[in-house]
């Protein structure tokens, strides 16, 4: 079995296992990606399913979905914690505008924060503030294939995420980004 197999197993059946970073540092030396010929396999849903950070809202949960929804060609995306099972844009997001910094970083600023709730007749309840102070950091992408991405924060944080197919959804956050 190969290390991306390897990785993917054990982020799905053993999410705390000690051998998945060792795992994820392997790949990522094995990585070619760039931005200029892969920043079509960034487009999607990512589910976190592994983070090195001890922040609770940047950690693997059973019980919530902790999802990164990116459309790099639109230079949007969207952090969103929202509870597991439901197929809609709802729950405590982070809105962002995305650039690229160089062949493996993409810049990410801030925009809005706060909840999103479901439809209620002809309108979303939204709680959204725009962010004043400007936020911005970025990611790093070391390892990317169709299922499995790493990356690194500018604050160091190791993360592994599993892309998740889910087209209503993310047809969903891109009328959501519209209606901002």
């Amino acid at each position: 079995m190969n290390l991306e197999q390897q990785l993917l197993d054990l982020i799905i059946s053993r999410p705390n296992s000690h051998k998945i970073k060792n795992i994820a540092e392997e790949l990522e030396k094995e990585s070619t990606f760039t931005l200029g010929k892969d920043v079509e396999k960034l487009k999607g849903i990512w589910e976190l399913r592994w983070s090195s950070s001890k922040a609770p809202f940047l950690n693997y949960s059973p019980l919530v979905d902790n999802l990164q929804i990116l459309d790099p060609l639109n230079l949007d995306g969207l952090n969103l914690l929202k509870p597991r099972g439901i197929n809609a844009v709802m729950g405590t997001g982070i809105v962002a505008k995305l650039k690229s910094l160089n062949e493996t970083k993409i810049g990410v600023s801030f925009t809005h924060a706060g909840i999103i709730g479901p439809n209620i007749g002809m309108g979303k309840i939204k709680a959204l503030t725009k962010i004043k102070k400007e936020q911005k950091g970025w990611l790093e992408i070391t390892f990317i294939s169709k299922e499995l991405r790493v990356c690194r924060g500018d604050k160091g944080t190791l993360f592994i995420l599993r892309k998740i197919s889910n087209n209503i959804l993310f047809e969903r956050f891109q009328e959501f980004i519209e209606s901002l």
